[in-house]
């Protein structure tokens, strides 16, 4: 169906005025701002796009140019296609992005909500499989880090508790050190990638395994700021990985394993009842390799 486009500047000031929220799930002809073919362009649909706090005039002004670069895109569109001599290859390639966007949403929909937390104990059971394939790819650490200003009146005390790395030295610096520090990083607790810790140093470490594996305290001084590193564990890069530091990549492997499998199996399902249903009809090719 053609109809003229319609645009109805009167009524969409006074519906700016009235409430940009509202909306109706029956369109109207009131509601119509501008139609071509079978295509609509709603009030509601330009109404969500005009920012808050602009006046009646300025927003039927933008009101009319949103309109009219609706209409100026079907208006183009349709006299290129009178003119370009494969429309038929762009049809294609249009539904092929078309289903390829909606599969793609519909797959990041299924990563977020489709599958079902990892059990712990299979965690653990992988690790004790696989543990020989899980190697480090750079080595990680286990430690202290602190920036502070070399003006500190403290600065020998977190020194000095820096390289004890004891209870008291790790109250001393909770309690003092982090009020003095411009940067301090406690993850004795944990592993984590050395390249992230050697990044927030601006110091040439050199080799990181060389590194970690020969450093237990390390300082350096820039600009009255110093920079205190201790290590209290390590692992080079090629080593098994701990299970505590795998088991977060494990459960990644996991969880796309089970999307795998959750997604092979809705396949499956839809591709028999749309056979069924006659919707699907698959060639000699198809059956004789499945």
């Amino acid at each position: 169906m053609r109809r003229n486009a319609l645009i109805l500047l009167s009524s969409i000031g006074i519906a700016v005025g009235c409430g940009r929220g509202h909306s109706n799930s029956v369109v109207t002809d009131s509601d119509i701002v501008a139609q071509y073919r079978d295509s609509v362009l709603l009030l509601s649909d330009i109404i969500r796009q005009i920012p808050p706090g602009i006046s009646s005039a300025d927003s039927a002004s933008l009101i009319k140019k949103i309109a009219d670069q609706w209409i100026e895109g079907f208006l183009i569109e349709d006299l290129a296609a009178s003119q370009i001599d494969d429309m038929d290859r762009i049809n294609s390639l249009t539904d092929n992005y078309r289903r390829s966007l909606i599969a793609d949403s519909y797959r990041r929909k299924m990563r977020r909500n489709g599958v079902q937390p990892v059990d712990m104990d299979g965690v653990k059971a992988y690790y004790k499989e696989h543990a020989r394939e899980l190697r480090l790819e750079r080595p990680i650490v286990k430690g202290l880090y602190i920036r502070v200003p070399a003006s500190s009146k403290y600065i020998d005390d977190i020194r000095q508790w820096m390289k004890n790395a004891d209870p008291d030295s790790y109250d001393a610096l909770e309690n003092t050190g982090r009020r003095e520090a411009t940067a301090f990083r406690y993850f004795a607790d944990q592993w984590v990638d050395f390249d992230a810790i050697a990044g927030e140093i601006p110091h040439r470490l050199g080799d990181g395994d060389r590194f970690v594996e020969n450093t237990v305290d390390f300082e350096t001084e820039l600009n009255g700021t110093v920079y205190i590193l201790h290590l209290t564990d390590f692992r080079k890069s090629g080593t098994i990985m701990p299970e505590e530091y795998a088991a977060p990549i494990i459960e990644d492997r996991m969880k796309a394993r089970h999307l795998a499998d959750y997604e092979s199996g809705l396949i499956k399902a839809l591709r028999s009842s749309a056979i069924e249903k006659n919707i699907l009809k698959e060639g000699t090719y198809i059956i004789q390799n499945k």
